[in-house]
């Protein structure tokens, strides 16, 4: 590939799937015929005319008008290192200008914008959340880095444990099957991918906050460029006095990465370390309201990308701790009862080493690779008992999988359409496989079908087969779950307004929850007999001039057969979700934004006396307005302004209206 600072001529589109490479960070010019030549072209032949577009200097000799100059705004064109060149685009994307118009400071909530999720937070401040889609389960859905799966095993509690911040991020993506299979990964209900800024620029980003309850952010982004490298350093703190007694949080995180594009050769670092400690007041049990839990995050990955000829080769290696430590009854905050023995402790590891090679053939690509996957845990409680470990670990335990996956993508006229399948040998689970396939049908340049089909899988966590407590009774002989799933979507484009509609279905068998009698305490881990999720998403963007609509609507229905028992995961999802968002320009540097969410969530909760309480519906009202001041902005926000009371998770209030003020810098 030319270096960065090289430039060339636009002069036609080639429509080939690489050419998109030949502009990756260079500078492009365009050609522009002078008004005499162009009108004298529509009488010449074809071959004349073809001849003046080659040779755009010959065609300004022949006038001695003056010639227009005009640069235009730099657009930043990227593709993820392992990508195929033409495969479909994700499913759904929240964009870096959809990020910087909502009024969001969370993670979590940004997540959320995606079509068919469910975010359920326990507290705030992106203190814990689990992350579902399409009535699944938080365990059921993977959270990519940059293409990377750093999703541990011990529990998808943590899966959103990530050492970014919002203000790091450029896009999320939500990937369907077939897109996360290319990659060698495979996920029950689906996955999120995370993109941290990529930029080939010389920027300092700051932001800095502060609003109810003692709550404060600041943030700190800067990249750099040196040679052909992007450098990006990015670090976050967030605390917070709590909204309710024991909900107080401090949070904290560094984040390095660096980019290098070659003519042939890429490579992609990233190294990140989080910090979080936040009181859990009724996180697990309403019964015990003075909990608290600390965690510590840390991962980093290499991936590299070859071009050798009409070969690509992509190989990434990476690897991620996590320890976390839960106590029921928080240090110097209580006194813990006699039957107390101390608190749990665990420390979950993960590593793999993935390679990937693209080759062309026939109209299209084959792409076959493999992946090597180990993921372990020691433990004072989760594990099988080794007396060979440090203090304060008792127990542990480790697996391997060992994964070939292989596909084929064709791009032909109208048709986009990919096809992957994907074997797993596994050290405890023995053997699985996936299979996924879609296809996009454009039926003008204003209209395109889709329609995606996949068999997935996902293996129990080690809480699921481990985890004991008074009320809570894991299962080591838990089978893994499948799915069979379906869906059919329409993509309509008539400026100014952009529609989408998706239906699915997806059939779960061996589904694994928590569940409980009613005249019981006991919480049992358990493989379901069978799931049914039948379901549509629905959004509406509009843009004119300064104003900016987005309407949104998710509805979902979970059929089981799990009769006379309470779940406390599978069969708690989201019924309805309707979404109004609004963005108004309303001066050159004044801009205001309002949102309004209707949520209706099935599935019940149990309160400190055993009582089961349905978790009902809520409006939730939000409103923003930022002034710009060159390259500073001031913000204000409001948050859940009528006062709604609901919960998204078990017994956990959520808070009621809160206001945050900040000041955003970009240099």
């Amino acid at each position: 590939m030319p270096k960065r600072n090289s430039a060339f001529r636009f002069r036609r589109f080639a429509r080939a799937g690489w050419a998109a490479f030949h502009s990756l960070h260079r500078e492009v010019t365009i050609g522009r015929l002078d008004v005499r030549v162009a009108d004298c072209s529509l009488v010449k032949s074809a071959t004349v005319g073809a001849l003046l577009l080659l040779s755009p200097a010959a065609s300004y000799a022949q006038t001695d008008r003056e010639t227009e100059t005009r640069t235009l705004a730099e657009v930043q064109i990227s593709l993820p290192a392992d990508s195929l060149t033409g495969s479909p685009e994700p499913a759904a994307v929240i964009t870096a200008s959809e990020i910087r118009q909502s009024n969001i400071h969370s993670l979590a909530d940004l997540v959320s914008l995606l079509p068919g999720v469910d975010v359920r937070v326990r507290g705030v401040g992106d203190a814990q959340a689990d992350l579902a889609l399409r009535g699944g389960t938080f365990d059921q859905t993977v959270i990519l880095l940059n293409g990377i799966n750093f999703t541990d095993a011990q529990t998808g509690h943590f899966a959103l444990d990530l050492p970014i911040d919002l203000a790091m991020v450029q896009r999320i993506e939500l990937l369907s099957p077939a897109q996360l299979m290319a990659r060698g990964i495979v996920a029950f209900a689906a996955a999120v991918n995370i993109v941290v800024v990529e930029e080939y620029a010389d920027q300092l980003r700051a932001d800095i906050s502060g609003g109810s309850y003692g709550t404060a952010d600041a943030s700190l982004l800067a990249t750099r460029q040196v040679g052909p490298w992007s450098l990006t350093a990015a670090t976050a703190y967030h605390r917070s006095d709590g909204y309710r007694p024991n909900t107080g949080y401090r949070h904290g995180s560094l984040f390095l990465q660096a980019i290098r594009y070659g003519s042939r050769d890429n490579l992609h670092l990233q190294l990140g370390g989080q910090m979080k400690g936040f009181g859990s007041n009724s996180f697990y049990s309403t019964k015990y309201p003075d909990q608290y839990e600390a965690t510590r995050t840390l991962c980093a990955s290499a991936e590299y990308t070859a071009r050798r000829r009409s070969l690509t080769f992509h190989h990434s290696l990476y690897g991620r701790l996590h320890s976390d430590r839960f106590e029921l009854f928080r240090d110097g905050y209580t006194t813990p009862p006699t039957w107390y023995t101390g608190h749990n402790r665990h420390l979950a590891s993960l590593g793999g080493l993935r390679s990937r090679m693209v080759v062309p053939l026939g109209r299209g690509e084959l792409l076959v690779g493999a992946e090597l996957r180990r993921e372990g845990i020691r433990s004072n409680v989760l594990g099988r008992p080794d007396s060979t470990l440090p203090d304060p670990y008792t127990h542990s335990d480790s697996r391997l999988g060992a994964t070939a996956f292989a596909g084929y993508h064709l791009a032909t006229g109208r048709w986009n359409m990919q096809a992957v399948g994907l074997a797993l040998g596994h050290s405890q689970f023995g053997f699985d496989y996936g299979l996924a396939a879609e296809a996009e049908c454009r039926l003008s340049t204003r209209t395109s079908l889709h329609a995606t089909l996949a068999r997935t899988y996902r293996l129990p966590s080690f809480t699921d087969r481990y985890y004991h407590s008074a009320t809570q009774q894991a299962n080591p002989d838990l089978e893994a779950e499948h799915s069979l799933a379906a869906d059919l979507g329409l993509t309509l484009a008539l400026r100014p307004l952009t529609f989408a509609l998706t239906a699915y279905y997806r059939s779960g068998s061996n589904i694994i929850d928590w569940l409980r009698r009613t005249d019981t305490e006991m919480w049992y881990a358990q493989n379901l007999t069978s799931t049914s999720t039948l379901g549509i998403d629905a959004s509406l963007l509009c843009r004119i001039d300064s104003l900016s609509l987005r309407a949104a609507y998710s509805y979902c229905n979970v059929a089981s057969e799990a009769d006379g028992w309470i779940s406390a995961y599978a069969l708690d999802y989201l019924r309805h979700r309707a979404e109004l968002r609004l963005t108004y320009h309303l001066l050159p540097r004044l801009t205001l934004g309002t949102g309004l969410c209707y949520r209706l969530r099935e599935g019940s909760w149990v309160d400190a006396d055993g009582q089961v309480n349905p978790y009902g519906d809520a409006l939730l009202l939000d409103a923003s307005a930022e002034y710009s001041l060159g390259a500073a902005a001031l913000y204000a926000e409001g948050h859940n302004l009528g006062g709604a009371s609901y919960r998204d998770h078990g017994g956990i209030p959520m808070p009621g209206r809160t206001f945050r003020l900040g000041l955003r810098l970009r240099l």
